[in-house]
């Protein structure tokens, strides 16, 4: 029977429109992290979501990426792509991306604490402006 082991939130922004943090181009930062007791744990699942807005159009096509790493940089769980026409978007446009994935066969350390890192990426300057959230669950077999 599964057993729901620990869950936890990072949240900086429950809706749009309520926070203003520049995102530089070509840069990645961690915008959200969290830490599980995965004692006897098996699967962990991984969520997260953020808002971003462009002050003008940007001067070429772009790209966001959403990328959640375990621990360290080198154990990436998962990765989204999103790509950003030009021709689609106006200025003040907003742009939401999201991810989800499982983390299956997890490595217990020996603190039985996991943490998991969000980042996000973008090839043209934004802003981020909420909504803005990271969820983690995990559960044993």
């Amino acid at each position: 029977m599964t057993r729901l082991l620990d869950a936890r939130t990072s949240q900086n922004a429950s809706y749009g429109n309520t926070i203003s943090i520049p995102l530089p181009a070509n840069t990645a930062v961690a915008i959200a992290e969290l830490g599980l007791d995965v004692t006897d744990a098996m699967r962990v699942q991984v969520s997260g979501i953020a808002e971003l807005a462009f002050p003008t159009t940007p001067p070429f096509d772009s790209v966001i990426s959403f990328s959640i790493v375990r621990g360290d940089v080198d154990s990436l769980v998962a990765y989204a792509l999103y790509s950003v026409s030009v021709s689609e978007v106006n200025p003040n446009a907003v742009q939401v991306v999201t991810i989800n994935a499982s983390d299956y066969n997890i490595p217990l350390p020996p603190s039985n604490e996991l943490v998991y890192t969000l980042y996000i990426f973008c090839t043209a300057a934004a802003t981020r402006i909420g909504m803005e959230s990271f969820n983690a669950v995990a559960y044993s077999d």
